[in-house]
């Protein structure tokens, strides 16, 4: 992949500092802020033009009219089924359409892409991102932003940070310990500023521990600009909070969007009343225009929104969408044979109604929109009859009667297809879902069905975890997620064998709701969502936990069969300051092509037990993954790379430890004096020395290589320029 290089600017910065002056202090201030919904102020004096921006991530949504799109987009597969696809190039060829699709609706800074955890499986925008793992996460952002910035539009990284939650998300508190914070929360946005280099950033509605992130000052000066080095600008999300003065101290460059609340006017008359410098407001100025200026926005020609709908952008996404879609279960059922099948019956609210995105912001006006029905009567012509039955009644409840029409439908079928799943009005921004359990009674309805109909396949189009209690009964079950505009034409590819399901999960799916990490713990009480899991959200709590999952993180069945041979590693030990890297020949073993994707987890000494002078710590993590795609018989080494950032953790600073100690009686301590390390006065990420454990395999669960390594740590936190691979 190429990567953005801040450096290559069009204008210098002595050039941009010209321009920063020749505003007046009123003009500046009115760069601060929108001049509409998606606009930035122009100042046709100087050829600073108006910047549009635009809402994504799976799809440039341009001009909106009551959040519906003016125009139609190309919409991509949403964020959980990017995740799904383990795939940077995938991810990265998919921003691209997008970013070309913004500068057609004239739009130069995309809104995108979602780096927040799947916390919790009820959260309403869970669709919208990629995962519940950081690493995940990281590394697919850092592809969706260079592809976005490759194409020259600004990504916008968002929403920074601890916003895994709608209810009372505006007034919230998200209660997030520190080393939670470092190492699952913060994370996916510091791969995107120090290993993708983004551009642009947005700001959380929630507080962060009591604060609003556009005025925190630890969070945006001290750790993203000074700890990882970010040089784009802050803006806050659509209407968020900020304070005047407090905002500009800590950070914050643009609020969006008009009218001004904190920033514009209000930032003339703190400079006038010499509340601010009006040197900090040339540094705002400054940062913006650098950021306009390297994606070419300050040469821009203001032109109508021209959406092309493209052979090519509707041939990828349907390879990406298959490439997303998950093979849960399968007893041999798939791919369909439909030599020797007279009848097809299908049966489901989605087979009609397909669900090719989630609501709210990430919500666009396809270029068109396609059905399973539509498509499979398409491809299979006049020689298989189908029918099709909904198993819910016309307004929405599933009444009995409906039930029993599906299942007699479904009596003397050949082969039985039931399309199941949510929509755009249960999965969205603004509120969470309320249950696992799949709407309208569509869990029944397939009980039912299954029991008439064993030999049945299930789709579960859905953008996040439901229930699933009824797969033991099911031939074979697939999950789609949303996947953008070409979904239909992937699940009758996948079907009929014609694609591989190339997905694996990003995120677990749970057995219940009781097992989830934060249940109890969301969506929140008394404007606080105390994060109480800590480290353990996803597959670290269900494996550090012990508890059963319905199918694990990173599962994902093939149409063929693969073998994942013995790792070897470019050396036994890793050296401070050195990274490690580890080949892992993969040969296809089945009778066609497929994919697999391989996965590294590091398991700390002992397991992760708490012990003294040690941190407590999950039981293993992902650090590594690749995915290959190989024809029967053939092999290929994948290589894995790790650095001392993949054995670490945070630990935060113990200011109270000397004190106290010189406070208590020297007999309190009977066994000897307690390691430095279990109280550190420098915060930063350490490195235990010990014996680590890397676990190779196909899931978490499912591990073919368990090979060790040595690491050496100390009491020194590690080089704070070691970014995280």
């Amino acid at each position: 992949m190429q990567t953005h290089d801040p450096s290559a600017d069009v204008r210098t910065s002595r050039e941009i500092a010209r321009l920063t002056s020749a505003l007046s202090l009123e003009e500046k201030a009115a760069l601060t802020v929108g001049i509409d919904t998606w606009r930035t102020a122009s100042f046709p004096r100087l050829g600073i033009p108006s910047v549009k921006t635009t809402d994504g991530p799976n799809g440039a949504r341009g001009d909106t009219l009551d959040h519906s799109s003016v125009t139609p987009s190309v919409c991509i597969p949403s964020g959980t089924a990017l995740g799904a696809t383990w795939d940077t190039t995938v991810v990265e060829q998919a921003s691209a359409v997008v970013a070309r699709q913004a500068i057609e609706k004239g739009c130069r800074v995309l809104l995108a892409p979602t780096v927040n955890l799947h916390r919790h499986p009820l959260w309403g925008r869970n669709f919208e991102c990629f995962s519940e793992d950081p690493v995940l996460t990281g590394k697919l952002a850092s592809a969706y932003i260079e592809g976005v910035q490759n194409n020259d539009v600004v990504a916008t990284i968002k929403h920074f940070v601890g916003n895994e939650v709608e209810h009372e998300r505006n007034t919230c508190s998200s209660e997030i310990d520190e080393r939670a914070l470092r190492e699952l929360y913060l994370l996916p946005f510091e791969y995107g500023v120090r290993n993708a280099h983004v551009l642009a950033l947005m700001t959380s509605y929630n507080r962060v521990n009591g604060h609003y992130v556009p005025n925190d000052a630890r969070l945006l000066d001290g750790i993203l600009r000074e700890e990882w080095g970010f040089a784009g600008f802050v803006m806050t999300d659509w209407s968020g909070i900020a304070d005047t003065v407090e905002a500009v101290n800590a950070g914050l460059d643009l609020e969006m969007p008009a009218p001004a609340r904190a920033y514009g006017a209000a930032l003339v008359g703190a400079v006038r009343s010499g509340q601010l410098d009006e040197a900090q407001l040339d540094k705002i100025v400054h940062r913006i225009l650098t950021v306009f200026d390297r994606v070419g926005a300050l040469d821009e020609v203001p032109v109508e929104e021209h959406p092309e709908d493209r052979e090519q952008d509707r041939a990828f996404v349907r390879r990406a969408a298959s490439d997303g879609i998950v093979l849960l279960a399968n007893d041999g059922l798939l791919p369909l044979e439909t030599t020797g099948v007279g009848r097809l019956a299908i049966i489901g609210p989605n087979a009609e109604r397909l669900a090719i995105m989630g609501g709210g912001s990430a919500r666009v006006l396809p270029h068109y929109v396609l059905s399973p029905v539509t498509v499979l009567r398409e491809r299979l012509g006049d020689a298989v009859e189908i029918t099709y039955a909904p198993g819910v009644a016309s307004d929405g409840v599933a009444n009995e009667a409906s039930i029993e029409a599906a299942v007699k439908s479904a009596e003397g079928a050949d082969a039985v297809i039931i399309i199941v799943g949510t929509d755009d009005l249960w999965e969205s921004e603004g509120y969470d879902r309320e249950t696992l359990e799949l709407p309208r009674n569509q869990d029944e309805l397939v009980r039912r069905l299954l029991l008439a109909h064993p030999r049945s396949v299930v789709i579960v189009n859905s953008g996040s975890p439901v229930s699933l209690d009824w797969v033991e009964s099911a031939a074979a079950v697939i999950q789609t997620w949303f996947g953008g505009q070409e979904l239909a034409n992937a699940i009758v590819d996948v079907l009929l064998g014609d694609s591989e399901p190339g997905g694996r999960l990003p995120t677990t799916l749970p057995m219940c709701l009781e097992h989830t990490p934060a249940f109890g713990n969301f969506p929140g009480e008394s404007s606080k969502v105390r994060y109480g899991e800590s480290l353990l959200v996803g597959y670290r709590w269900y494996e550090t936990r012990r508890l059963p999952v319905r199918f694990p993180f990173g599962h994902g069945l093939s149409y063929t069969s693969f073998e994942i041979g013995a790792p070897s590693l470019s050396a036994p030990k890793l050296e401070p300051g050195c990274n490690l890297s580890i080949e892992v020949p993969v040969t296809n073993i089945g009778g066609r092509r497929g994919a697999e994707v391989v996965q590294l987890y590091v398991a700390p000494p002992e397991g992760g037990r708490s012990r003294p002078g040690g941190r407590f710590r999950p039981v293993k993590e992902l650090r590594a993954f690749a995915k290959v795609w190989l024809d029967p018989g053939e092999t290929m080494i994948v290589s894995l790379e790790l650095n001392e950032r993949s054995f670490a953790y945070y630990d935060v600073v113990d200011t109270d430890w000397l004190t106290l100690v010189d406070r208590m009686p020297k007999t309190v301590f009977h066994h000897g004096p307690v390691p430095a390390s279990l109280h550190r006065s420098q915060p930063g990420w350490y490195v235990d020395s010990g014996t680590y454990e890397l676990h190779i395999g196909r899931s978490s669960a499912d591990i073919s290589h368990v090979v060790n390594v040595e690491a050496t740590g100390g009491d020194s936190p590690l080089p704070s320029s070691l970014r995280p691979l």
